[in-house]
C-alpha cells in the first residue's frame, strides 16, 4: 500500500514537470532543474490520506474491543441461562411453576445485570420455560428490562410477548414424565 502511494506521488510529479516544460524558454528548464523533490500540494496530499488511513485502521481496532467485551457477556449470560434451565430440570415437575415463576437471579461475572425466569404453564402437563438476562454495557441496557429490576415494567416489552426478552435467552419445553 505504501508503494502505490510513492507511485501515486511519482506521478502528480510527472504531471507537474510536464506542465512547467509547456511554459517554454530558460526559465521552465531551471524550474525542472530543481524539481527533483516533493512539492508542498504532494506531501499534503500524502498526509491527509494517511491519516485517513491511520484513523480508520484506528476506529476498527477499538470497535473490536467492543465487540469482544459484548461477546464475553453474552457468553457468560447465556451459560448462567443454561445453568438455570439445568438446575429446573433437576427439581420436581409439580414445584417448577412455583419455584421458579417470576425467579430473578443476579450475574456475579456481569456487575450490573439481572437475569429472569418465565414459566408458562397453559397445559399443566406440558410447561414452556423461557430464562432472559439482562445486563448494561457501556452506558447501554442490552434487554428488554431497561431498569434492570426483573419486572416487565411499562414500555419495557417492546414486542408485546409479556415476557422479558434478550440477546441472551433460551426458550425449552418441560414435559411431565411421571
Amino acid at each position: 500500500m505504501f508503494y502505490n502511494l510513492i507511485g501515486v506521488l511519482h506521478t502528480f510529479q510527472e504531471i507537474i514537470r510536464k506542465i512547467k516544460r509547456k511554459e517554454g524558454g530558460m526559465r521552465a528548464k531551471k524550474q525542472v532543474f530543481f524539481a527533483k523533490g516533493f512539492s508542498l500540494v504532494e506531501v499534503l496530499m500524502a498526509i491527509i490520506i494517511l491519516v485517513l488511513l491511520v484513523s480508520t485502521i484506528l476506529i476498527a481496532y477499538t470497535n473490536c474491543f467492543i465487540l469482544i467485551d459484548t461477546i464475553k457477556n453474552i457468553n457468560i449470560a447465556t451459560t448462567a441461562a443454561q445453568g438455570m434451565i439445568e438446575e429446573m430440570r433437576t427439581s420436581i415437575f409439580g414445584n417448577i411453576m412455583d419455584n421458579y415463576n417470576g425467579l430473578n437471579f443476579v450475574l456475579n461475572d456481569i456487575p450490573e445485570s439481572m437475569g429472569v425466569v418465565s414459566v408458562n404453564n397453559a397445559n399443566p402437563e406440558f410447561l414452556e420455560v423461557t430464562v432472559s438476562v439482562c445486563w448494561k454495557q457501556r452506558n447501554r441496557i442490552i434487554g428488554e428490562d431497561t431498569n434492570l429490576n426483573g419486572i416487565l415494567d411499562a414500555g419495557e416489552d417492546l414486542n408485546g410477548n409479556g415476557i422479558i426478552d434478550s440477546v441472551a435467552q433460551i426458550t425449552t419445553k418441560m414435559v411431565n414424565r411421571k
